[in-house]
């Protein structure tokens, strides 16, 4: 009977170093998938409460409650600004859910504070975390749920206007916020203008339109950063 050579058990253990490192790569693969398949289910839940907000609204059915906005001590009711409703449903989400990537950054932000912070270069978020740099770049972290309202100084009666845009980012290093806007010439213009039909693209001035019509990838900066309403 004769052993293994030194050669050969070099070998082994050069083969098992290599499985060993490749089930490494598919498992932190796999995490990572996880990661982005919660956060976009955790989005379609948000749709749905959307949706069904936008029903008891507009058929006032609603008591002050709404599924997406309302928690023990914020009740929205139907005289309130969208803008209000936008901050009730941020603060409501981060109380009942995590964001998959990184459970110390808030899973949800109101896209008219980030714009606000990126206009005036704040260091500081939702929850006094620090924003992502540079400071003057409107942006979601990988992993948080931006909402975005229509018209955010519209009271959320009227639902006819009442629209909160919905952008999820699940990019390792984070997603810029869109502010491209009609005959600038960029590559984002010409996608977006090959997917949304002609009298939706564009408002009045020439920024992107908010409405249910933008494709997913689309999430713009509000114009009416901060959105302090009288």
């Amino acid at each position: 009977m004769r052993g293994f050579s030194l050669v050969e058990l070099l070998v082994v253990v050069a083969i098992i170093g290599i499985l060993g490192a490749v089930g490494v790569i598919g498992y932190n693969g796999y995490i990572e998938s996880t990661k982005e398949q919660v956060t976009i289910d955790n989005a379609l839940t948000v749709d749905r409460a959307f949706t069904h907000d936008v029903m008891v609204i507009d058929n006032e059915m609603t008591d002050g409650r709404t599924a997406l906005a309302t928690d023990q001590t914020n009740i929205i009711t139907r005289i309130d600004d969208c803008i209000e409703y936008v901050a009730a449903a941020v603060d409501s989400l981060n109380s009942t859910h995590k964001n998959a990537f990184d459970d110390t950054v808030p899973y949800a932000v109101s896209m008219h504070m980030e714009a606000q912070w990126a206009n005036n270069a704040t260091p500081t978020g939702t929850n006094g975390e620090a924003r992502s740099t540079p400071l003057n770049r409107a942006k979601l972290k990988q992993g948080q749920l931006g909402l975005q309202c229509a018209n955010a100084c519209t009271p959320i009666s009227e639902a006819s206007q009442f629209y909160i845009h919905r952008c999820s980012c699940v990019g390792a290093g984070g997603c810029d916020a869109h502010s491209f806007s009609q005959g600038d010439g960029s590559a984002q213009t010409t996608q977006y203008e090959s997917e949304v039909p002609a009298d939706k693209q564009w408002d009045e001035d020439g920024n992107i339109l908010i409405g249910a019509h933008l494709p997913a990838w689309v999430c713009p900066k509000p114009l009416d950063a901060g959105s302090v309403c009288p």
